[in-house]
Parts: C-alpha cells; structure tokens; sequence
C-alpha cells in the first residue's frame, strides 16, 4: 500500500484519500495537496494541522518536500468533513519574498545564493563548483529572490532546484540515468505527447551592441550578429532577437544556438503515466534521464525527467512524469552587462 505520511512536530498524519506532490526543475519549490474525507479516527485532526508549520512529507519512507504549510481548507456538514492540506518545500519564500536592494561584486553565484538564503534558514549546495566571480549583480526593484537567483545562475548556464530535503542545489542538467525504462505494453498506463514548430526557426539570429574602442567602432561595434540554423526546420522561417545587453560577436552565435537548441528541446512535450510511485531504485525524481520505448510514438530515446507529480486518488497510486529532450533545460551562460561605474571586479 502506498504511504504518504505528513511530519508535523514529531507526529505522523496518514490516512490521506488523496495526495498530489509536485516537483520539477521549472519550478524552484515542490508542492503538495492532501485531502482527507469523512472522519480520522483521531477527530481533532482538522484543527491540529495550522498554517505556517514546519513540515516534512514522506511517500514510502522516502521525504519527499521538507517545507511549511501554506494552507488548511474544512468543509463539512451534517453528514461528513473534508480537510485539504497544501503546502511547499522551503524554498517557496524564495520564490514569494522580495530581494534585497543591494549589489554585488566579486562575488560567486553560490556565495551570493548562500548569503540570500541564509535568512530563511536555506542551505544551499553547489553541485557544479563554479568559481567565476559576478563583475557585478544588482537587484532590481521589486523583484523576489529566487527571480535574482535564477537570473544570476542564467549568466552562468546553471539551474536551481529544490533538493526535498529544504535545501537548493546550484546543478546543470541531470545525467543520471533512471533504472528503469518506460516502455509501451510494459509499465506506461497512459501517455500525452505535444509536439509543436510554432516556437521554431529555420534560422535564428541575434543582433546586439558592444561598446566600441580604437580597434572596435562604427557598425563593427553597433551591428554585432550572430547566427544558427536549425536543419530541422525545412522550410524559411527566419528569427531575430535583440540581445538585452551589450554583446560581442561571439557571444551572439552563442545566444543564437542556445535559443534555437532551446526550442528544439520545448517543441517535444511527453506526459508519461506509470503504476505506483518507485522505480527500481526508488522514488521517480526530477532532472534525471530515463529511456523511453514507445513504438506508436516512435519513441526509442533518452528524454529528462521535467516534472514528477506523485498521485493517490480513488484509482490508486501512480506517477506523471513530464519528459523532454534535454536541450529544453541546457542553457548556455549569458554575457554579463559592461561595468563602467567603477563597480568592477
């Protein structure tokens, strides 16, 4: 029987008649919803779970989201009640809480992260170890930490996800490679597949500015391209984007083949459906690779595991996995903005 147990100050909540955990690398802070109906042998259940306690979900033993409870929803009547529990892993206050107006220089991504996240009683582990300083980080106005965050780990090609343990982790994408295949005939229940050109070019390129000097000067300087060709996309479907900030000649094909890469890797969306919640060596997570066989899609190719939802309802336990090329999540680093304010590194 699937188990999915709710820590709340040393006592265990189960029982639950549905549960839907969420995790991904889109998305900083893993998320659940638990709903009990009828009666809990224990009837002060519905008043003993309040907002904002500390929590820890565990699914078979495994934890799963070590956050805080966001919300607690009773309904009832003379026949029955229902309590519904949501909640995030801690990282949620990074994405709800504004930034401090300050800036950074010299500073690592990881050591800037540890510095914000330090207030919200946030650990921050760097599984990649890049030392490349920031020239310069500046917060701006009104924007959260984790949107400061993810924008400082986009110069530097990295993503950050929550490690179900209340932790961060400054990673690229996962590598490792799922134990067990998904296989049509075998142990996929269900599959949605989306594919789509719409966001794809035949060619893309990218047109900025870098400022000039006396080897570098007029339309050298102010006509900086650069170029990538998707050979996928048969027909003439050309792009232009206009870099944010100032760019070089190589930084732009860069960009370029980054952003058509990227959307080769979005095109191709694939909603897998298997029984239970575990693979052959353990919970299904996020930011792995797993091999997909499945002859009526002509599928026979690793795919990174996007999204996981963990679900218990009426029909039983099973996981939604969202799987994509992994181009979708490799990004390239970004230039970093001039800094010509006497704020460089």
């Amino acid at each position: 029987m699937p188990d999915a147990r709710l820590l709340i100050d040393g006592r265990a909540y189960s029982g639950w008649s549905e549960a839907r955990i969420e995790r991904g690398i889109d998305r900083l802070a893993g998320a659940f919803e638990l709903v009990v109906s009828n009666r809990w042998k224990d009837r002060d259940t519905a008043t003993a779970i309040r907002p904002g306690a500390a929590c820890a979900l565990m699914l078979d033993g495994d934890k799963a989201i070590t956050g805080y409870v966001d919300e607690v929803i009773i309904e009832y009547n003379d026949a029955q009640h229902q309590v519904t529990i949501r909640g995030r892993d801690r990282a949620g206050d990074l994405v709800d809480c504004s930034a401090p107006l300050r800036q950074w220089s010299g500073r690592t991504l990881s050591g800037v992260a540890q510095e914000l996240c330090e207030p919200f009683g946030i650990a921050v582990t760097d599984n990649v170890g890049d030392e490349t300083p920031f020239r310069r980080l500046k917060t701006e106005p009104g924007e959260t930490v984790f949107e400061l965050l993810e924008r400082a780990a986009r110069l530097r090609g990295l993503l950050l996800v929550s490690d179900g343990n209340g932790a961060i982790e400054i990673t690229r994408t996962g590598k490792t490679r799922a134990p067990t295949a998904l296989e049509l005939g075998k142990n996929i229940l269900s599959v949605a597949a989306s594919y789509s050109h719409a966001g794809r070019f035949s060619e893309t390129r990218v047109l900025g500015q870098q400022p000039g000097g006396d080897f570098l000067f007029g339309e050298n300087a102010a006509q900086v391209l650069g170029t990538a060709n998707d050979p996928r996309i048969t027909r003439h479907r050309p792009t232009l984007l206009v870099a944010e900030d100032p760019i070089d000649a190589q930084a732009a094909a860069t960009r370029a083949r980054w952003q058509s890469s990227v959307a080769y890797g979005r095109s191709m969306t694939v909603q897998v459906t298997v029984a239970g919640w575990r693979h052959a060596e353990g919970l299904w997570e996020p930011n792995r690779r797993v091999l997909v066989r499945d002859d009526f899609l002509g599928l026979d190719a690793w795919l990174l595991v996007v999204g996981v939802a963990h679900v218990l309802d009426r029909n039983g336990s099973r996981t939604e996995l969202t799987l994509m090329p992994p181009e979708a999540f490799e990004p390239e680093p970004l230039p970093e903005k001039e800094v010509s304010d006497g704020w460089a590194a």
